[in-house]
């Protein structure tokens, strides 16, 4: 899947992420790709754990323990997708905020022990399309609104399910080609 390829990164290049710790917050960064507790990195370098859907977070055994007690807000400066022109070509193309503004993306952390020390991994969090992305890719990173912030990091799991599903409003983004 080509969603949320963030500026410059690829899958298990770090990524920082945001996290509350406490009454504070901190922004480490972590290996793109989730490696769940419990998993070894070999194990998970099977699975392609890089995205996670909204809609089967509580569902999937890989992804459960983070939805229910780790949550985090992956910035990003814009996202990358390859959607299929007319005659079969790929295009990439960039999506942003049309005020240049950082997208704040719905996301999963992990700390897992291994042999060279503990390893901080994320996931990015993705939904259906808003509409005005349905011809670009059939998903999309589950970007918030600020007001969706601490209900995303802190609320209890069907009210962050929710907005991660329904945060975003169409006609934010620019899609344009790169």
């Amino acid at each position: 899947m080509g969603i949320a390829h963030p500026a410059g990164r690829g899958p298990t290049d770090p990524l920082r992420f945001v996290r509350k710790s406490g009454p504070r917050y901190e922004a480490p960064y972590g290996r793109w790709g989730l490696v769940p507790t419990g998993m070894t990195l070999t194990d998970a370098k099977r699975y392609a754990t890089f995205n996670a859907k909204a809609e089967s977070l509580d569902e999937r055994p890989m992804f459960k323990q983070a939805f229910a007690q780790q949550r985090c807000v992956i910035p990003l400066a814009a996202f990358w997708e390859w959607p299929t022109l007319p005659g079969g070509q790929k295009q990439r193309v960039r999506i942003a905020r049309r005020d240049a503004k950082p997208l704040l993306v719905a996301g999963l952390w992990s700390l897992t022990p291994t042999p060279d020390g503990p390893l901080e991994s994320c996931t990015i969090v993705t939904r259906p399309p808003t509409p005005d992305l349905l011809e670009v890719h059939d998903r999309m990173p589950a970007l918030l609104l600020s007001k969706d912030l601490e209900t995303w990091l802190s609320g209890p799991p069907h009210l962050a399910r929710g907005a991660a599903m329904t945060s975003w409003e169409p006609r934010i983004l620019q899609v344009t080609e790169a």
